[in-house]
């Protein structure tokens, strides 16, 4: 029981009863290789995933979208924008001021 070089890719061995190698049987099959089948989105889990990348295409844009927003609020001076603090200060004033509290005239 000897192996061959398979004749048609002449990268696979074969047995000496065999004629082609798995791999080109399911070629030849029309079946698709393992990294032709389309990934599914990491971040969805419902498109498929642009070659090349992880995510598919809705996903990619709003990542790129999101990295484009941080740019813009990196860039932003700093007395345009707003820290924590401020936004602490922020929350304070609006627990300070109640809109229910308004006085009723009861007759």
């Amino acid at each position: 029981m000897g192996l061959k070089k398979c004749p048609r890719c002449e990268l696979n061995y074969i047995r000496e009863g065999e004629k082609y190698c798995d791999i080109c049987k399911r070629y030849m099959k029309g079946e698709a290789d393992a990294d032709s089948v389309a990934a599914t989105c990491v971040e969805c889990g419902e498109r498929p995933a642009v070659r090349g990348n992880e995510l598919c295409a809705i996903c990619l844009r709003e990542v790129r979208r999101q990295a484009g927003l941080a740019k813009l609020a990196d860039d932003l001076p700093e007395d345009v924008a707003m820290g924590e603090a401020d936004m602490d200060d922020l929350d304070e004033e609006d627990e300070d001021a109640d809109p229910f509290s308004e006085e009723e005239d009861e007759d």
